[in-house]
């Protein structure tokens, strides 16, 4: 059976690139945001695992759709965004997050990115090979 994944991250079009909350991250454009978001779930898709994607706002907004997307089908990782994880203002939607994912995916593993690039690397640490559940 293949590995099913959600991405769960900031929609590129709700971000205030220029704003402190994100001057961590330099160079960050929503175009560039939503093309590392687009080229990551290409590059899953290729390296074939099974990947939605679930692009949200900030807030109880955002952690609301998650946990729409979270209980409407069973994944086995989680992958959360660098935006709502390493930016201090979105810890209590990061909590909710993996709260939710916590509930309704009890046997999943969180993954997460180490940088807005491209690659399978990240759900690699967990499952080495698409098709590696049971």
């Amino acid at each position: 059976m293949t590995v099913t994944a959600i991405q769960i991250g900031l929609d590129p079009d709700v971000i205030d690139c220029s704003s402190a909350d994100f001057a961590q991250f330099p160079g960050l454009s929503r175009e560039k945001l939503r093309a590392a978001n687009d080229d990551n779930l290409a590059a899953l898709r290729a390296a074939g695992y099974h990947v939605d994607n679930c692009l949200i706002d900030f807030g109880e907004a955002g952690a609301a759709k998650a946990r729409r997307w979270l209980t409407a089908k069973r994944y086995d990782a989680v992958l959360i965004g660098a935006g709502v994880r390493l930016v201090a203002g979105n810890t209590l939607l990061f909590e909710s997050i993996v709260n939710a994912a916590h509930i309704s995916q009890p046997g999943c593993r969180f993954v997460f990115n180490r940088a807005a690039v491209p690659t399978p690397d990240d759900i690699r640490r967990y499952y080495p090979h698409p098709e590696a559940v049971a």
